[in-house]
């Protein structure tokens, strides 16, 4: 399947040359990242924001040199991707100058992000030629500008491949294109970033499937990208793909390829996440225990002080600061501990732990009532009470 893919990525670029427009050449010139600055994302943000004003200036000088100076990879646009939004993708992408879709995507997403612009990778495929048949997986990029969503497409705004050799040729469709346009031949994945109260569904890409689309409740896709943005890796794709399934789900390889890829991360980051709990309620319990041990050690210093008749002698208020000082901090494990009684991890332990505080604190109160008879009883007699 991930053969298949790469295959058919390779048709789409080639069959992009009939659908270029011409370059629309700068009214004022272009300002030109020096190469000494193209070292990583921060560095060429830091220039762009240096050197131009305002985030549309900072974006139109990243597109044009990107367009410009990254060459699409023709010669493994067969190669499987192997990873998505890495800092390997952007190093590799600068270092050699050439990049497949993923890295244009990615780059332009960084650079915008160490700008202080919202930028974010858009996975999903191509539609041919404005044909609504999909053509093969791509990425692109959703900028917020404005309080509105554009998209941007650096691979397609670099050029296009003809006979297998790529052809630069700057094509400024695809900078800051309306997501209605650009629907017609991106389709996300994720219908949230169709930016669409309508969007439509992957088995519906017919002009019935749009009319279908529009007699459906509205979808308040502004509502989940706020959602998104508070939300783990793995809440994330967990409610992307819940939300591809509820559109349409599978309905071409790209798509199966899509989900097959998500709910095997899915899988491996909640068994991380399990073992990250597991991890950090060790740590509680470990800490709680640590905590327990240290009342432990001021109780047998009172003890000991005790056994010593309160010798040297000690003020009143000083020997009760004392014992009830022993009572607020069990007090203290006991209320950490209750909680981890839930968990299965360390559920034994808590449970011996808990035990063990339950019985020092029936002490501690034993004491607490000896302190307090002790205070209330005339100096001359209290050393009768020891014998008792």
């Amino acid at each position: 399947m991930k053969q298949l893919l790469a295959v058919l990525i390779g048709v789409l670029l080639g069959g992009q040359a009939s659908a270029q427009v011409k370059a629309k050449p700068a009214a004022v010139a272009m300002p030109q990242i020096p190469a000494s600055e193209t070292t990583s994302p921060e560095a060429m943000a830091r220039w762009l924001k240096t050197h131009t004003a305002g985030s549309v200036a900072f974006q139109r000088a990243l597109f044009n040199w990107m367009a410009t100076n990254i060459a699409y990879d023709a010669a493994n646009m067969n190669r499987l991707n192997s990873y998505r939004d890495t800092a390997a993708a952007v190093s590799r992408t600068l270092a050699t100058k050439v990049g497949l879709y993923t890295d244009y995507a990615v780059l332009y997403t960084l650079v915008c992000r160490a700008g202080g612009i919202n930028a974010v990778v858009v996975t999903g495929y191509a539609l041919q030629n404005e044909l609504m048949i999909p053509n093969g997986s791509h990425d692109w990029v959703a900028v917020k500008e404005g309080g509105q969503w554009t998209i941007v497409d650096p691979t397609w705004g670099a050029g296009y491949v003809d006979n297998g050799k790529f052809v630069q040729r700057t094509n400024w469709k695809w900078f800051q294109a309306p997501p209605q346009m650009a629907v017609k031949t991106h389709m996300p994945y994720d219908p949230m970033w169709q930016f669409s109260a309508h969007p439509l569904r992957h088995d519906e890409l017919t002009p019935q499937g749009i009319a279908a689309a529009a007699k459906r409740p509205a979808f308040a896709y502004n509502d989940s990208i706020r959602v998104w943005a508070k939300q783990s890796r793995l809440q994330r794709l967990q409610a992307a793909a819940a939300r591809i399934r509820q559109f349409g789900g599978p309905a071409n390889p790209f798509i199966m390829s899509e989900l097959e890829w998500m709910d095997q991360t899915i899988s491996v980051l909640a068994s991380n996440e399990e073992i990250e709990r597991h991890n950090r309620s060790v740590d509680e319990f470990n800490e709680v225990n640590r905590s327990y041990r240290e009342v432990v050690r001021l109780f047998n210093e009172y003890v000991n002080f005790k056994n010593r008749q309160f010798t040297p002698e000690m003020n009143d208020l000083s020997l009760r600061r004392m014992i009830d000082g022993v009572s607020a901090r069990l007090g203290g494990v006991m209320k950490s501990l209750t909680g981890l009684l839930q968990v299965e991890a360390v559920r034994a332990n808590a449970s011996e732990l808990h035990d063990a505080v339950a019985e020092l604190e029936s002490r501690v109160k034993t004491e607490q009532l000896f302190v307090g008879k002790y205070i209330k009883t005339e100096r001359g007699k209290r050393k009768q009470l020891f014998s008792e």
